[in-house]
């Protein structure tokens, strides 16, 4: 049995304007959570991309690391904290059929951006019985950043990048009026565009999805206990933490859910996967192999 884990955390982007501050506080975090609570060897097992060396290439390659020589009783784990943002779907029918939720790697390439299905062809094939859990931590609804309604407000940003006006045109995302593109947009409602929500199509082919929030929601990068960090984050690892690392992927979302709650942090965090998930412990070899969802 082998654990391998790729850690992926963005505060810094081409244009200032989107930087955030926790990402690399939370990689750091699941870093340190998977080496004292669950073996893993932080030169040999965990491998990381921050900042300018998070392009969609080398997160691209670094996944086919992790799926190198996988097989059953291996535990892997992919954690994405940075900007998440929406195009129009680029693998339906002339771009008119639904929104693509897409992460934001430094490189971030509008035209041809990392989308769900993206990730689908660098995670499928996993063998049965391998434990592969996926957590994002970033936005997986809305084009603007905006200000918190939580104490503290001005120390907290959400994570989700404003597309250009083109992308958003493209989507029947409105814009604001202010010249910037940089203001608050509405979605077109769920009848008429339907979303789909980044890492579903894993979750469905067998991984664990560990997400930040809703597919309505955005997440925040706030600071937190000293410093800045993903709320989801630093509230799922302080939960782990507090369960001596024992705790299963069910028991996990939901103290999350309740420690964001408790912190006034309106986003509500998801589990998807395979039916029996709820009740295996986290990043830990299968209990034994399970159908998917």
């Amino acid at each position: 049995m082998a654990s391998k884990a790729l850690l992926v955390g963005l505060n810094r982007y081409p244009d200032p304007a989107n930087n955030l501050r926790g990402c690399i506080n939370d990689v750091l975090q699941m870093s340190e959570l998977l080496r004292r609570g669950f073996g893993f060897d932080d030169v040999r097992q965990i491998r990381m991309l921050t900042d300018e060396r998070a392009t969609t290439a080398a997160i691209k390659d670094r996944l086919r690391w992790l799926l190198d020589s996988a097989g059953a009783g291996d535990v892997l784990v992919f954690h994405y904290s940075g900007h998440g943002a929406q195009v129009r779907d680029r693998h339906g029918d002339e771009l008119d059929d639904g929104l693509d939720e897409i992460i934001c790697p430094y490189d971030l390439d509008w035209d041809d951006p990392f989308t769900d299905d993206d990730l689908y062809e660098c995670l499928k094939g996993v063998p049965a019985g391998t434990n592969l859990t996926v957590v994002l931590d970033c936005c997986h609804a809305g084009t603007g950043l905006r200000d918190s309604a939580t104490p503290g407000r001005l120390r907290t940003r959400y994570k989700c990048l404003a597309a250009p006006l083109d992308i958003r045109h493209r989507t029947g995302l409105l814009v604001n009026t202010s010249g910037t593109g940089r203001g608050p947009a509405t979605l077109p409602t769920p009848a008429a565009l339907p979303l789909r929500q980044f890492g579903r199509k894993a979750a469905e082919a067998g991984a664990t999805l560990l997400a930040a929030c809703r597919a309505d929601q955005l997440s925040a990068d706030a600071w937190i206990a000293g410093d800045f960090h993903g709320a989801f984050t630093y509230f799922l690892c302080a939960a782990a933490e507090s369960a001596r690392f024992r705790i299963s992927y069910g028991d996990l979302i939901e103290r999350t859910r309740q420690s964001l709650n408790a912190h006034r942090f309106d986003q509500v965090p998801q589990l998807e996967g395979p039916r029996a998930i709820g009740g295996q412990s986290i990043f830990a070899p299968l209990a034994r192999p399970s159908a998917a969802a």
